[in-house]
């Protein structure tokens, strides 16, 4: 990638990428950036953005690909204790429901660390933040300001749910805590952050950074960082881990 808006490049120390490659093209009329930008309404830029999510997260239903997930628990010496691994190809019905046939599943984690495909699903699910209409209900937005990410300059706003936390022992459903950042070109989601309530006992999801893409007109989660310490029982872990979407291609 070699334009600026096909690019974000983040910094070495990163360590977690998640790759998501899906060709759409939802495109906000000139006027109507033009429009947003001059009156900066927090309301309008979230409801633009969230037609786009919802036009992206529709495209994404035509797709599949290849999911690479590692997580690594790392010892206080800094060393990797151990590690988990899973290499799986995702689908989708025309209904939208998703699919995943693993392909390659181990582990080495240490043995009060268990991770299987349930919960490496729930790991991963508020990575894929996506804000559509539904989300706006789901959640309370506070406009910050303007930011900067990298050479893109972005709507910032916090947010919170609203909804009554499920039982995560129960339920597979994830909501962010954090922050967003929506291009004031685009108007569209650029980048993700914080972290996944409710927390499983004893459990908690690393903090993280989502840094989305641009491709064909839209942008999609591109690359996601994770390196937290991290609550496994009766003593913190550090953990890091890594997800890389790829391959995807059109299903006939």
């Amino acid at each position: 990638m070699s334009s600026l808006r096909s690019e974000i490049r983040l910094s070495p120390a990163v360590s977690l990428t998640f790759l998501i490659l899906v060709n759409s093209s939802p495109i906000i009329p000139a006027a109507t950036r033009s429009g947003l930008e001059q009156k900066q309404d927090p309301a309008a830029v979230l409801a633009a953005a969230a037609e786009s999510g919802k036009r992206v997260s529709a495209a994404l239903r035509n797709y599949t690909c290849y999911a690479e997930l590692t997580i690594e628990t790392v010892s206080q010496a800094d060393t990797v204790s151990g590690k988990y691994y899973r290499f799986s190809q995702i689908s989708y019905t025309p209904d939208g429901t998703r699919h995943e046939r693993v392909l390659e599943d181990k582990s080495t984690l240490p043995k009060e660390v268990h991770i299987g495909t349930t919960s490496a699903n729930n790991l991963t699910r508020i990575y894929q933040f996506m804000l559509t209409p539904d989300t706006l209900g789901q959640y309370e937005f506070n406009y910050v300001g303007r930011e900067r990410i990298d050479e893109l300059n972005c709507f910032a706003f916090d947010v919170r749910p609203t909804v009554k936390m499920p039982d995560p022992a129960r339920s597979p459903e994830r909501y962010l805590k954090g922050r967003v950042w929506i291009d004031d070109q685009d108007l569209q989601l650029v980048k993700a952050a914080g972290e996944a309530l409710p927390e499983q006992t004893a459990h908690r999801t690393p903090r993280f950074e989502t840094y989305f893409q641009n491709y064909a007109d839209c942008w999609f989660p591109a690359y996601t960082s994770a390196d937290d310490g991290v609550r496994v029982g009766d003593r913190f872990a550090r953990v890091i881990v890594k997800v890389r979407f790829t391959g995807y291609t059109k299903a006939r």
